[in-house]
């Protein structure tokens, strides 16, 4: 062979070598999650604080208390099964981005009532606005104040065929978790009782850096104390505000066996 020709495909083979190396090596794309924390700003005052046990935000006044806790995907994900879950698009991941964006904004709202006769909240009166002057309704309230503009829902894309197992996902009733997680409508505090549900928005714009949970019209009495009679006669309105860090992160590899 000749010298020069034998050199050239030497050196090209040690070229593809060293580029396959370094493809494997360098090259290979890491395996990221999106994460969003969200950390309280509490308001001045003693009104409000946060649970040194849970970390929710809890709004407190004569034996009511109304606490948030904000839940990310990885939360929702270790509480439901992702790949039966409607709170996040587990196992499904955006080819283009290499990794899973988020479903819906959840929130957790528990209320606690020791003194009241009877309290209640209704989430159809929830908003969640972002710092841009934007706001979301929940889910629950959707049917009534709908708005693309204010609503959105990208669950389709978890339960349509892009999973490659339309027979599974279309037998699959998803009001099951819905039903027993949600913060339903029409659900009064009685006195030595508490209620606990989900509400549940769009997913934040990425460049969100504060968002406000708004509740309007917190019932605090009512003007006949059996439940279902009487009409709410006392109101209050509160606001939890978080500030928002959110992009991706790699995921770390778990160790060999």
């Amino acid at each position: 062979m000749n010298r020069t020709v034998y050199i050239g495909l030497l050196s090209a083979m040690l070229l593809a070598t060293g580029c396959a190396w370094r493809s494997s090596t360098f090259w290979t794309r890491p395996e990221v999650e999106y994460y969003v924390a969200a950390k309280p700003i509490l308001p001045e005052g003693e009104t409000y604080y946060v649970d040194p046990i849970d970390s929710s935000v809890v709004w407190s006044k004569e034996g009511v208390q109304v606490k948030v806790k904000f839940y990310n995907d990885q939360m929702l994900n270790a509480q439901y099964t992702p790949k039966v879950s409607p709170y996040t698009l587990y196992p499904w991941k955006d080819p283009r981005l290499g990794y899973t964006p988020p479903l819906w904004t959840v929130f957790e709202v528990t209320v606690i009532n020791r003194t009241r006769e009877r309290v209640e909240m209704d989430p159809t009166q929830v908003k969640l606005w972002l710092d841009n002057g934007n706001y979301f309704y929940c889910r629950q309230g959707a049917g009534w104040w709908w708005d693309p503009q204010h609503y959105a829902d990208y669950s389709y894309i978890k339960w349509s065929n892009l999973n490659g197992d339309v027979q599974y996902y279309a037998s699959f009733d998803r009001n099951d978790i819905w039903n027993r997680s949600e913060y339903a409508r029409e659900k009064p505090v009685v006195k030595g009782n508490k209620y606990a549900g989900k509400l549940t928005f769009p997913r934040l714009p990425t460049d969100a850096k504060v968002v406000t949970l708004e509740v309007k019209n917190f019932i605090l009495g009512f003007d006949r104390f059996a439940v279902g009679f009487g009409n709410p006669t006392e109101f209050t309105d509160l606001k939890f505000q978080f500030e928002i860090t959110q992009g991706t992160r790699e995921v770390a590899s778990k160790p060999e066996k």
